[in-house]
């Protein structure tokens, strides 16, 4: 009989060991917010566009264990978000425990256009209520928040703005279907009016300057600047704190966000990196290493991770002058063409040399990206690269066969800024550098350099033999979620950002 008991104590014992030990290795979940709304909340393209939705800041507040999906979209009410099939989309997508953030008022308040006008009652009351109750039906949390004000300030400089009905409709819904409400208008209302006037333009469009190359939107009160989207996705992050949501467990400190972009311009090469493909609907379009190239091959991911750094990002797509040159901080030339690639490649001139190096001397940060030997251009390339001490070798490295990712493992990382906080990052068939004085290697491997830097004048240089940083390899849309190339990338340019002036003449 003792035995058998202390057989039984063993199995029990050995049942909550295993139990503890599969706690402890299984990744913790990751938490889904789902975001429905209107232009005020949305993404917003960000090439040479000072327009931002508070919806697109918000990953600003969370940490990595957050992921955020914008489904808002310009110009949508209620009414057409569900007409539309957008509701069906994000219902389709939802799962137990996700979160679906509702924002909805402006549009639906436009009597004028029959597609979006929703009254206040019953419309817009039911609509909301559909959101609310097809959530709970997936299990998911739905939070309802009453729409942003706009900036609306009479000829005495009183604030007048409202939005009729729509916000006490709103909170309606909220107390009869008992949802956590989080009260945007009053919120955003309160701070408008503390600020006054002439300082809240900043906030909205209508603060806009004309440090926006081609940005020729109207300058209206409804829509913000990337600091008014900052702002009021701090005023959600605050309700998300009041109501004691779970999520609240994932915020960062709001000390720990560093804008260190702020007020500078990272520039893209569409130059010497000039590729096109067709569409389907036979429109040619560029891609390969492009801020709007969302496929694989594209930089989108790179691009979004720099606007979070709060750093504006354009494009370059003659060659440089000291004009165009001048209005950028960080100036980045990735993978330039071969014949292969494009018919009449540009090629990196004398004339280019002597706008970019004196450039850099007074104080730009320039980045260089190479590719591998017969998938880039090196003569005329290392040309401007030698001017820093540097050459890219006609070689190649880390030859990554099928999913054998392990072939492209760089995890012996030095104590450099791009790797604070990474274990190890994933570069593929990457060349080699040769460098001499001032180029300093950054991060080497069995006596190769892989990438370098070098101090010159003002300014700074970066190499790398790979373009590394491309949205493949940014998710875990092929590598396994343990390589951090992400993290390194966004390292990498908060470095770049603090070495960077924020004009450069």
């Amino acid at each position: 009989m003792q035995n058998t008991w202390i057989r039984k104590l063993s199995i029990v014992s050995l049942v909550l060991v295993i139990l503890v030990l599969f706690v402890a290795w299984f990744p913790k979940t990751q938490s889904r917010i789902f975001l429905i709304g209107d232009s005020t909340m949305a993404d917003k393209p960000l090439v040479d566009n000072p327009e931002h939705g508070w919806g697109q800041m918000l990953p600003l507040f969370f940490t990595k264990n957050v992921q955020i999906h914008n489904h808002a979209v310009n110009g949508r009410s209620t009414k057409s978000f569900i007409a539309e099939g957008r509701w069906a989309a994000v219902y389709n997508q939802l799962q137990p425990g996700d979160y679906v953030f509702i924002q909805f008022g402006h549009n639906d308040a436009k009597k004028e256009d029959t597609t979006r006008f929703a009254a206040p009652r019953p419309d817009y009351k039911n609509n909301l209520e559909k959101f609310v109750r097809d959530a709970r039906e997936k299990k998911a949390v739905p939070i309802l928040l009453t729409p942003v004000t706009r900036r609306d300030f009479d000829s005495s400089g009183k604030y007048v703005g409202t939005h009729g009905d729509y916000p006490a409709v709103m909170k309606e819904v909220a107390e009869e279907e008992n949802v956590p409400l989080i009260d945007m208008f009053e919120k955003s209302k309160k701070l408008v009016k503390l600020l006054g006037d002439e300082p809240s333009k900043s906030l909205y469009l209508n603060g806009v300057k004309n440090e926006f190359r081609n940005w020729n939107k109207k300058r209206d009160n409804t829509h913000f600047t990337r600091p008014g989207a900052i702002q009021m996705a701090l005023l959600a992050v605050e309700g998300i704190k009041k109501l004691h949501l779970q999520l609240e467990n994932e915020l960062v400190s709001i000390q720990s966000i560093n804008l260190v972009g702020s007020g500078k311009v990272v520039g893209l090469d569409y130059f010497f990196n000039n590729e096109w493909r067709m569409k389907k609907d036979s429109v040619r379009e560029r891609w390969h290493y492009t801020w709007e190239d969302t496929t694989n091959s594209g930089f989108s991911l790179l691009g979004r991770s720099i606007d979070l750094l709060g750093a504006d990002l354009d494009t370059l797509q003659c060659a440089p002058t000291d004009s165009v040159l001048n209005r950028c901080s960080v100036y980045i030339i990735v993978d330039p063409d071969t014949p292969a690639e494009t018919d009449k490649p540009n090629y990196m001139s004398e004339d280019a040399i002597n706008v970019i190096v004196p450039w850099v001397e007074r104080g730009g940060v320039l980045v260089l990206m190479e590719n591998d030997k017969g998938n880039a251009e090196f003569e005329h390339f290392n040309k401007l690269a030698e001017r820093f001490g540097i050459h890219f070798n006609e070689d190649s490295y880390h030859k990554v066969i099928g999913k054998e990712y392990e072939t492209g493992k760089n995890d012996n990382l030095p104590a450099h800024p791009i790797f604070k906080n990474v274990n190890q990052i994933f570069t593929k068939e990457v060349c080699s550098l040769r460098i001499e004085k001032p180029a300093e290697p950054i991060l080497m491997e069995n006596g190769l350099i892989l990438m370098a830097s070098a101090r010159v004048g003002k300014g700074l240089v970066f190499a790398v033999g790979d373009p590394w940083l491309y949205n493949e390899y940014m998710d875990s849309r092929k590598l396994p979620a343990e390589y951090e190339n992400a993290k390194a990338g966004k390292n990498l340019f908060g470095w770049l950002l603090k070495n960077a002036c924020s004009t450069v003449r």
